[in-house]
């Protein structure tokens, strides 16, 4: 990842940083979409440079990555960010500055499973099952959480709220193979940390 811009948001008393992310990291995720190649992969991906998961935070300011200038100038983040001006500052493009990189960093997508009666649910639709059976199928395995940072979104297609929890993993060298997510996030693939 040879450039990127800085998105650094502006809370103030009557608008909260959980509301601001949630706005800001909605329009990210639909510019994202209109990226992604014929396998679902986009070429720009995210950090959060004050990630702290022992505090719950992401921090206030987010860094879109990508392999070329042209990339993030095409995404048009100002565009996207147009309406919430007074309340996020956005950088230009910059290269990125090689003789200050730390480490590298995955920023990946925690998905828990966390409510037995959600999956059951979801079991019974999907299996064509009835919920009692699903349930007692259901109960056999244990509800996971995670007290990861996480971002309050509202999906697109079913119009359900959920939370985007953000789990973090420093690398020890570059890695842009697998490209990222719709959401700027991979596993696999890695950012700079600076």
């Amino acid at each position: 990842m040879n450039y990127y811009l800085e998105i650094t948001l502006l809370p103030d008393t009557e608008i909260s940083p959980y509301f601001l992310w949630q706005k800001v990291y909605q329009k990210i995720h639909l510019g994202l979409v209109n990226v992604q190649d014929s396998h679902g992969k986009v070429p720009i991906g995210v950090s959060f440079p004050a990630y702290d998961a022992k505090k719950h935070q992401l921090g206030h300011k987010l860094r879109l990555f990508a392999e070329s200038e042209q990339q993030l100038e095409k995404f048009n983040m100002r565009h996207c960010l147009n309406d919430l001006s007074d309340y996020t500052h956005l950088t230009r493009v910059r290269a990125v500055p090689t003789g200050i990189i730390t480490s590298y960093a995955s920023y990946y997508r925690i998905q828990p499973k966390s409510s037995n009666e959600r999956l059951a649910r979801r079991k019974a639709k999907h299996e064509k099952i009835s919920l009692e059976q699903a349930i007692s199928l259901q109960e056999t395995y244990p509800e996971q959480r995670t007290d990861a940072p996480y971002i309050n979104l509202k999906s697109q297609s079913n119009g359900e709220r959920f939370h985007l929890f953000i789990g973090y993993i420093e690398q020890q060298k570059a890695n842009n193979s697998e490209g990222f997510s719709s959401y700027g996030l991979s596993k696999q693939s890695t950012v700079p940390i600076f």
